[in-house]
């Protein structure tokens, strides 16, 4: 009965190890998580770079976000209507294979898509899309759409010598575009610091003041201290002798455990053997 109970206890310790490992592990993951969501940066509502589209009544505000490595884009139309902005390579200055991102007011949408043809079949949302702080909205007769892209995104690097495009339609239904044109980007001037990077400088513990030493006196001279008390030292100085915590027994492995078990046959073996007898 004793060894019955002590591989019972075993089991339940091999058990209790396992369910702290794996709160252990959740835990870490979750925190984890919780550190890439704080260190994500929004795009602020003012952003510093500006390009226009002649007598279209379309603009285009944009900035850098220097920590997230992303373009904070800003589409403003004088009408309400669908807008729209691409990017293509260095020297490619065409529509067709554009990387775009187009806004659609009435579907409530902003998304990326490939541009394979001149024509609404052409346009086709792209497999994996990265934008986040998208929103579109119509207001006062304008339209206004923003988003957050990563600079290297679906296998195209944004920098300043890319060739962008802008457009916008006649109307919010997905056609053929009122005003188009060719712009260029400045990627290198129109840089959005980071919120966390201020400009003054952190203080540290290497600060160029001496730190003031506890007890010194007016003159100068530091007097000679009491060295501080020990926990648990009597009046006399002396430190009574304490027991020293008890060392936690580790849980059995799976090899103990497998031991255990042929022992536990083993022996079950030898007693229906002995009963034959």
């Amino acid at each position: 009965r004793s060894f019955i109970s002590a591989v019972h206890s075993a089991l339940e310790a091999d058990h209790y190890s396992h369910t702290c490992t794996m709160k252990t592990v959740s835990a870490a993951l979750f925190f984890a998580l919780i550190g890439t969501a704080a260190a994500a940066e929004s795009c602020p509502d003012e952003l510093p770079g500006k390009v226009e589209l002649n007598g279209a009544g379309l603009a285009f505000h944009y900035g850098i976000l220097e920590n997230d490595q992303a373009l904070c884009g800003k589409l403003v139309s004088d009408t309400e209507v669908w807008v729209g902005f691409a990017a293509q390579p260095e020297g490619k200055k065409q529509m067709i294979d554009a990387n775009a991102v187009i806004a659609l007011p009435e579907a409530n949408t902003v998304q990326q898509y490939t541009l394979t043809a001149k024509s609404a079949v052409g346009i086709v949302p792209t497999d994996s899309q990265t934008l986040t702080d998208t929103t579109v909205t119509q207001e006062d007769g304008t339209t206004v759409a923003t988003f957050k892209q990563p600079l290297s995104d679906n296998g195209l690097t944004l920098t300043s010598n890319n060739v962008y495009l802008m457009a916008k339609g006649t109307s919010n239904n997905l056609g053929y575009h009122a005003g188009r044109g060719f712009v260029s980007l400045d990627f290198e001037t129109n840089v959005i610091s980071s919120s966390t990077g201020s400009t003054e400088a952190p203080l540290t513990t290497g600060s160029t003041e001496a730190p003031m030493t506890t007890g010194a006196t007016e003159s100068g001279t530091t007097p000679a201290t009491e060295a501080p008390m020990t926990t648990g030292a009597t009046e006399s100085g002396t430190t009574p002798a304490t027991e020293a915590p008890p060392t936690p027994t580790p849980p059995p492995s799976s090899a103990s455990l497998q031991k255990i078990g042929s022992v536990l046959l083993g022996g079950s073996l030898l007693l229906i053997a002995t009963l034959t007898i």
